[in-house]
């Protein structure tokens, strides 16, 4: 391959704010059923399962869906469990993350994902 041409391209997506923090990436199972998500995608994972979802989504009777990350690169989990991988520690853009649909992230979920290493701030 000539070495003038172009083999790629990288679009900036605000996600990362900063290397302020260190981000570590671990794999998860994202549930059948969650459909395609997109890279800063938050989920949360299940007391039940151990499986992760997409943050907003309504918790059966007796779990608990505790918010665990932000995913690293598309997945699609639309007929089976997908393993993801997702920053479990950073400095994220909290504009740029995504949840479900019909949600908004609370305070309470912010200080889950501080506590477990996920530092959110607004991008100037």
């Amino acid at each position: 391959m000539r070495a003038d041409r172009q083999i790629g391209t990288c679009e900036a997506d605000n996600l990362i704010i900063s290397g302020k923090f260190q981000r570590d990436a671990v794999s998860v199972t994202i549930t059948s059923g969650e459909g395609v998500l997109s890279r800063g995608t938050v989920v949360a994972m299940s007391s039940e399962s151990g499986k992760c979802v997409i943050l907003g989504t309504a918790a059966s009777e007796g779990e608990t869906l505790t918010p665990y990350g932000v995913i690293c690169d598309e997945v699609d989990a639309t007929s089976t469990d997908a393993v993801a991988t997702v920053y479990r520690t950073g400095h994220f853009n909290k504009e740029a993350l995504i949840v479900d649909d019909n949600y908004t992230m609370t305070d309470a979920d912010e200080a889950a994902l501080r506590n477990g290493g996920i530092y959110l701030d607004s991008a100037m």
